[in-house]
Parts: C-alpha cells; structure tokens; sequence
C-alpha cells in the first residue's frame, strides 16, 4: 500500500521522506484535505517515467506516420506530392 502523508507533515519531515523514498524506492503521496495533491519519488523512477513518456510519444508519432502513409497509398497521391505538401507548409 502506497503510504500517504499530508501536506504539513511532509514539510516537517522533507529530509527524511527523500531518504524514505530512495531507499525504499516507493513513492509517498502527498495530500491536503483529504486528496492526493502530489507524489515525492525518487530520482530514478522520475527518470525512468520520463523515458517511458518518450518512448510513447515516439510510437504515436511513428503510429500517425504509418496511418498518413495509409492515406496517401489509400487516396492514389505519390509520396513527392505530400512531401512537397508538408515542406511548403514548414516554410509558412
């Protein structure tokens, strides 16, 4: 179970919560009121959320490419008159 702490007493106890965190590797949620407000984790969990964000980002990129490669053979274009399309549009 994730533990969760509030607002006040993660200011009183920052330094030991990051050395929590690291050590143990498991987040701590940080709440006011009664609602999750946000989550203290270790460097290295950020890092890897940040890798997987990208890596996400690059295969909805890549999915969107093969879909407008899709189109394009699917509508009769050549490829030259939609590169053509695109570096006109860059240009504006």
């Amino acid at each position: 179970m994730e533990k969760v702490v509030s607002v006040e007493a993660a200011r009183k106890r920052l330094g030991q919560l990051v050395i929590e965190v690291t050590s143990s590797k498991r987040p701590v949620i940080i709440a006011r009121r009664n609602s999750e407000r946000a989550v203290l984790l270790g460097y290295e969990e950020y890092e890897q959320l940040k890798m997987h964000e990208a890596k996400m980002a690059e295969k909805r990129f890549q999915d969107a490419l093969e879909r407008i490669h899709s189109a394009v053979a699917k509508a009769g274009l050549k490829p030259e008159v939609v590169k053509e399309a695109v570096r006109k549009v860059r240009r504006s």
